[in-house]
């Protein structure tokens, strides 16, 4: 007995040591294969002005469309000089240079090479002087090409324009003195006099403060805010009065003995005179930065602490795993196992904030999807602040397998536009299937990548603005084909999980289109060819006699149709469906505006088993926690960091195919890219109302927000007379092409149904011609304020033209009354505005 005792313990003892060596032969081969991510090599470049350092340039890997690349501007002074400074962080350099080229890139300025500096201490300070090639008061871009030793170029992008008129110094230190003022609250009550505080502030938050709120949210409440970092001052945009800039660091609160992390971003914007500063608009934005190992569970609720709605959630079927992100860092959280990951961070749990370049934030997490036994796809995409693919732009699809606790990279794509470009399109679609098919969208085209063999495959090419729709899931995709969205005979409708795709055509004698989508329902809108309208300017008329709203599966769930009423236009919000209708007026042969309809969505919203809260407290305000759907023992809690899975090539997707692209407009404000449009007016309309600029494809200004001249005239246009062989119209054209020195008979060409937009596109070819059309009278003086004269059309079919302005009048050229005269402001805004704000002007190009 006492034997068998023995000897079964022995056999444990054998097992037990067998299963600690095969452990540490399995453990030692996972990390044979496996490796931490690789830390930021790439140096950090920056430029003084006075007293003040601006700007953090990071390298680029390629090089880059630079006409998108619009983080840094730099006025340079008349003696052409830029002090810069280097900080390599150890690595050692080989050869410096620089280059200016045209906003576009296409046009080499100046290429120089720098011989002249000093290495101490990890930072290098150099200074370069322009050649005197390049104009006043026009951008261009900067290149510098860093080489390290041993190494290839490394490239950094700014925008720079050479003027002294610009009061960048007054400008600058009003930026960093309201910034400092803010940490002492006895300095900051000069600040009130900058402030707007109103009802329009919402003083239940830090995450968002505005120029709206109040001085105590302002000055940071008692929550004993402190400086952790050297502010980054990043120059947006300058003309000779105004001026936009952000201040980005981050910030320490203590609590206790523990102190927490904020990353913040102040952006102003500031208007310089001779007798004092303004402050136009200002926002400061901040955010926690999750620290999963302090006291930050608290029953069944994990605390995010000071956030906003860029947190987001996402379980499994069965809600016991779920994904967040919180400050670009990406957590899983096993409930039933009690498991807590990090799956993702540039700049690891807090220990990289001091980095600039890993704590660089100019990329995005997004989870694909999360299974119950914890395996998850998610992207990275944007600027990569470290790692295998350091200095490039794109985006990283990742698989985490929770069984080995490892990361792999399943595909790169990389791209070589900006972060916040790639970001609307990601924006737009990004959707993994069942079959391991990743579909995205980028340039007006939709792409599939096969992540089993880093194949892609182009889906369609040329999508057109209001031409596709994508669920809310993006699961299910529709476009239009052809090549006029006002002229379509089909739609193709896609379930990308399934790859089943759809034709839905049009009746006969009618066009269809996309109107959107409710949860995965398709709405779209036939409208009869008789009935679409087209004016002399090249306005389309769209009026849908009938909606239907088709499920997946292809059954039509509802049809709205009302007689003698058509929809031109619609919102879709939440669980509703607003319509915009017209009625047809036979006696003018036109469409009239009616009451709106709705159209509602009844079923029910799902809620999951884990979500997102926000609670009240008395120091903090509004914070943001999860509610687990089972209580959390943070002494048992298990904390994992996984490696990533090491292999050799190259997982990178190969050059993507693209059509023919659609001239876009871009306005850009304190958010970055605040929209994408083809139609200009819309984008002057939203940059209006943002306060914002809007830049063409190649990077021009088409319109930004700036301090007209009191006054301005079109002196060359005098008066002219519309006769019976004449229209207005034509008057008008003839007087703009003679404006730019061409001579025409425009009349001859409306006759024959040419429109304002082919007229004009023919005759300036080398112009970019504005449909205008929405936007306010006084966006559009911007261009007579440039010496551009802005088409009016009205809605009895006559037009005019507006020449000039002043604080009280425009100038106005009516061909019907063969005058050029004066007319109030405020009464030319309303007699515009009733007549549809329908305006048409143009840029000159180069």
């Amino acid at each position: 007995m006492k034997r068998a005792i023995i000897k079964g313990v022995l056999l444990g003892v054998v097992f037990a040591v067998a299963l600690m060596i095969l452990s540490t032969v399995m453990n030692q081969g996972n990390t044979d294969m496996t490796t931490e991510m690789g830390e930021a090599t790439y140096p950090v470049l920056s430029m003084s002005l006075g007293t003040h350092r601006v700007g953090c340039l990071h390298g680029y890997a390629q090089p880059m469309d630079c006409a998108y690349l619009r983080d840094n501007l730099y006025p340079v002074s008349e003696n052409r000089r830029i002090n810069m400074r280097m900080e390599t962080y150890g690595s050692k350099i080989g050869e410096i240079a620089f280059e200016v080229r045209s906003l576009d890139g296409e046009r080499l300025v100046e290429s120089t090479p720098v011989t002249d500096y000093e290495e101490k201490d990890d930072v290098i300070d150099f200074e370069i002087i322009l050649k005197d090639l390049i104009e006043n008061n026009t951008e261009y871009m900067l290149v510098f090409l860093v080489t390290p030793k041993e190494s290839v170029p490394i490239r950094y992008y700014s925008r720079i324009i050479l003027s002294d008129s610009l009061h960048i110094l007054e400008k600058l230190d009003y930026v960093t003195d309201f910034h400092e003022r803010t940490f002492d609250r006895e300095a900051a009550a000069e600040l009130t006099k900058y402030l707007e505080s109103n009802a329009e502030g919402d003083n239940t938050t830090f995450h968002k403060v505005t120029i709206h709120s109040s001085f105590n949210q302002v000055t940071w409440g008692d929550l004993g805010v402190k400086e952790a970092s050297k502010p980054v001052v990043t120059i947006k945009e300058l003309t000779e009065q105004t001026g936009s800039f952000t201040v980005e660091y981050l910030a320490s609160v203590r609590d206790g003995k523990k102190i927490e992390y904020y990353r913040v971003n102040e952006y102003y914007r500031v208007r310089y005179t001779p007798d004092r500063m303004y402050l136009l608009d200002f926002e400061r934005t901040m955010e926690q930065v999750f620290d999963e190992e302090a006291e930050v569970y608290v029953n069944d609720k994990i605390v995010l602490g000071i956030t906003g709605d860029q947190v987001t959630l996402r379980e499994s079927d069965g809600g016991n795993v779920f994904a967040f992100t919180v400050a670009d860092k990406l957590y899983s959280y096993n409930v039933t196992d009690n498991r807590l990951a990090r799956l993702f961070s540039f700049y690891g749990n807090t220990e990289g904030l001091a980095d600039a370049r890993s704590s660089y934030n100019r990329h995005d997490v997004r989870v694909l999807s999360v299974d119950e036994t914890g395996n998850i796809l998610f992207l990275v995409y944007g600027y990569m602040n470290r790692g295998r693919h350091e200095g490039g732009v794109g985006v990283v699809i990742y698989a985490y397998n929770s069984v080995t606790n490892t990361v792999e990279e399943m595909a790169y794509i990389p791209y070589n536009r900006s972060y916040e470009l790639l970001k609307t399109d990601i924006d737009k679609l990004s959707y993994m299937s069942r079959m391991g098919i990743y579909y995205f969208m980028l340039n007006g085209s939709v792409y599939a990548v096969d992540v089993r063999s880093v194949s892609v495959q182009t889906l369609v090419t040329g999508l057109k603005e209001g031409s596709y729709h994508v669920s809310e899931s993006n699961k299910m995709l529709v476009w239009q084909e052809g090549d006029d969205v006002y002229a379509a005979k089909d739609l193709i409708l896609m379930n990308l999980n399934t790859q089943t795709q759809t034709r839905i055509p049009a009746g006969s004698g009618e066009y269809i289109s996309v109107v959107g989508f409710m949860d995965e329902d398709l709405i779209y809108g036939l409208a009869r060819k008789r009935d679409v309208r087209e004016n002399r300017t090249g306005i389309t008329t769209f009026p849908m006699y009938c909606l239907k709203i088709q499920s997946d599966d292809g059954s039509v769930l509802k049809t709205y149709r009302k007689e003698g009423v058509y929809v031109v236009d619609s919102e879709i919000t939440e669980n509703q469906l607003t319509l915009s209708r017209v009625v047809y007026d036979e006696e003018n042969d036109s469409y009239t505006p009616t009451a709106d309809d709705q159209i509602m969505n009844t079923e029910a919203v799902k809620t999951g088993s884990n979500s997102l809260h926000s609670v009240v407290t008395e120091t903090y305000e509004t914070i943001y926690q999860i509610a687990v759907k089972d209580e959390i023992d943070s002494k048992t809690l298990v904390h994992l960091t996984p490696k990533e899975v090491l292999f050799e090539g190259s997982r990178s997707v190969r050059e993507l195919e693209t059509g023919a692209v659609e001239k876009r407009f871009y306005v850009y404000g304190k958010d970055g890219i605040e929209g994408i449009y083809v139609n200009p007016g819309k984008a002057v309309e939203l940059a209006y109302r943002k306060a914002g600029v809007v830049v063409d494809d190649d990077g021009d200004y088409v319109w930004r927000r700036e301090t007209r001249s009191v006054r301005n005239q079109i002196m060359a246009i005098t008066e002219d007379e519309a006769t019976e062989t004449k229209s207005s119209l034509a008057v008008c054209l003839d007087t703009i092409l003679k404006f730019e020195g061409i001579s025409r008979n425009t009349q001859l060409q409306l006759n024959r149904g040419d429109t304002v937009f082919d007229i004009l596109e023919k005759d300036l070819p080398n112009d970019t011609i504005l449909d205008l059309s929405g936007c306010s009278l006084d966006a559009v003086l911007y261009y007579v304020n440039k010496d551009i004269p802005v088409l009016a059309t009205l809605a009895d079919g006559n037009a005019v033209l507006i020449t000039g302005f002043n604080e009280l009048n425009i100038v106005v050229m009516d061909p019907v009354a063969g005058t050029l005269e004066k007319r109030g402001m405020n009464d030319s805004t309303e007699w515009l505005l009733e007549n549809g704000n329908q305006f048409i002007a143009y840029i000159r190009k180069e």
